[in-house]
């Protein structure tokens, strides 16, 4: 069985990925439609995206190839 990742595990992965392709943060905050200062906390694992934000959230999971790591599910049972 697979244990669910951290908020801090997904966060660096995920700016790891960014960081490999060379996008700002800027850059993704923009592709995925959210302010910089969100994607910031998405990034440094201040916060996580809220019920609302979740799909502009997968949009950067699916962007950085990142979903088979991060697929949705992951979400399901989250409040």
């Amino acid at each position: 069985m697979h244990q669910r990742p951290t908020r801090t595990e997904i966060a660096v992965l995920i700016d790891q990925a960014r960081i490999d392709r060379h996008l700002s943060i800027r850059t993704v905050a923009r592709i995925a439609g959210v302010p910089p200062s969100t994607m910031q906390g998405w990034l440094s694992a201040r916060h996580f995206p809220t019920p609302a934000l979740r799909p502009r959230f997968q949009k950067l999971v699916d962007l950085l190839e990142l979903t088979d790591q991060l697929h949705p599910g992951l979400w399901l049972d989250e409040e």
